[in-house]
């Protein structure tokens, strides 16, 4: 089971403990201040039974896909998989490792992320990798200068990308 998943399922848990908690109190607090306090444990159950449903209906569903390939039979899905765009995701694969490979540790740290998170900002990256705000900047210098990384204004800090040429 994916960790995403998992998290979505346990949060559903504690907003339909939290709406079970709250929900005879604020029958009494609605009487005197607003109607839509009385709403809130409603709001807050059906959101926690909402994320605990969707990931076991995708999971069941990838269970079906998983089991009908392993068979040999075909599931109607909306996607068809595209051999094209699976070669093209194991060049940018490996392109990302070739790339890694030359790099050094500090380097690799950043850029893998970036990788994962592509667009994220340059003031992330110091609370991810736990590097000075100088060592982040000098980094990404280095990676610009060495064409795996292209950075955007946004605020006052940057958007940081993967350049074009490793997608591709």
């Amino acid at each position: 089971m994916k960790n995403e998943y998992l998290i979505a399922i346990f949060a559903g848990i504690v907003l339909l403990s939290v709406s079970y908690v709250i929900a005879p109190q604020t029958h009494h607090y609605s009487m005197m201040v607003s109607p839509f306090y009385s709403l809130i444990p409603s709001v807050l159950a059906l959101t926690g039974i909402v994320l605990i449903v969707i990931p076991i209906i995708l999971l069941t569903q990838g269970d079906k896909l998983r089991s009908s390939i392993q068979s040999g039979t075909a599931v109607s899905t909306d996607i068809e998989p595209s051999h094209t765009a699976e070669n093209a995701d194991k060049e940018h694969c490996e392109k990302i490792e070739v790339a890694e490979k030359l790099l050094d540790e500090d380097e690799k740290k950043i850029f893998s992320i970036v990788v994962e998170n592509e667009g994220i900002t340059q003031d992330s990256l110091h609370f991810r990798t736990g590097f000075s705000h100088s060592k982040i900047t000098m980094v990404i210098k280095k990676l610009e200068e060495k064409d795996l990384i292209y950075r955007e204004r946004f605020g006052k800090t940057y958007r940081i990308y993967v350049s074009d040429w490793i997608k591709r």
